[in-house]
């Protein structure tokens, strides 16, 4: 029997890609005022961003509750004997916090749980997930999957060009003189992940600067073993950049994922990002 995998919405995983592994994804929360969504399921990105950009209430996101978690154990452990539930970093988000209480609530008389903190977010969890679903298709055990998972994290890199900081400044992950330098100068910011929070890395003058630089940082990183870019909103500029990466990947496959809204609400419309793996030892 294989190890059941589960995630969470933040890994921004497009549907199919998800559904063909067999990976549970339990939503985040979404709010617009008091209109609260279910991250994907109630709200998808085209509706989240029309509303981003048109309406004047900011968003505001959470965790789900560990009941809901508690809810997706029962749920997968009817079929599955060991999961492994993979998550967005502590850092950024109390999801994992309520990962790791369901499984002490669920106890030790069902199935075996492993909670994993991938201190990534967007498809650099994703991609993580993705590995570990793979191999455990392949027939990997609960210990091995959770091994492997744990060494991804260290391998697993996301960049992200955005148009503006308000939105991360509105959210809390940057601070308010960070946001108005980065709009006074006009600059897109590059931003990654390290230690499982948001830093700034560096700067670029335009979009297409930045694209040509979100490609180098994955040169100069690579080989990588996946490689998948994420936008808000931006289509088109996702697939220049996946045409730019396509030299990077393995048999030129690049992933292309949309950014969720529960991601979307920190990063704002118009990001444009890069996740991948890299085969170099951490």
């Amino acid at each position: 029997m294989t190890v059941a995998i589960i995630t969470d919405s933040t890994a921004d995983l497009p549907s199919e890609l998800a559904d063909s592994l067999g990976i549970h994804v339990v939503p985040l929360n979404v709010m617009f005022g008091n209109e609260a969504f279910l991250d994907g399921v109630t709200i998808k990105s085209d509706e989240f961003y029309r509303r981003l950009e048109s309406g004047d209430v900011f968003p505001t996101t959470s965790q789900p509750a560990a009941g809901v978690f508690l809810e997706k154990y029962r749920e997968v452990a009817a079929s599955s004997d060991e999961i492994i539930s993979i998550h967005i970093s502590e850092g950024l988000s109390k999801t994992i916090n309520s990962a790791r209480h369901a499984r002490q609530e669920f106890g030790e008389g069902g199935a075996r749980i492993e909670v994993v903190d991938s201190r990534q977010v967007g498809m650099g969890l994703g991609l993580v997930v993705l590995a570990v679903a793979r191999a455990a298709r392949d027939g990997l055990d609960l210990s091995a999957l959770t091994t492997m998972a744990r060494s991804l994290v260290d391998s697993a890199h996301i960049y992200f060009l955005v148009d503006t900081l308000e939105y991360l400044r509105r959210g809390g992950r940057i601070g308010r003189a960070q946001a108005f330098l980065g709009s006074i100068l006009r600059i897109h910011p590059i931003l990654t992940i390290e230690d499982g929070v948001v830093e700034p890395l560096e700067r670029a003058r335009s979009r297409r600067k930045g694209l040509a630089r979100l490609r180098a940082l994955v040169e100069a990183a690579g080989p990588a073993s996946a490689v998948a870019t994420c936008s808000a909103g931006v289509p088109e500029l996702a697939r220049e950049l996946a045409d730019l990466l396509k030299a990077l990947a393995p048999g030129g496959e690049v992933i292309m994922a949309d950014v969720g809204p529960v991601v979307g609400a920190h990063g704002g419309p118009g990001l444009i990002g890069v996740a991948f793996i890299s085969e170099r030892p951490a």
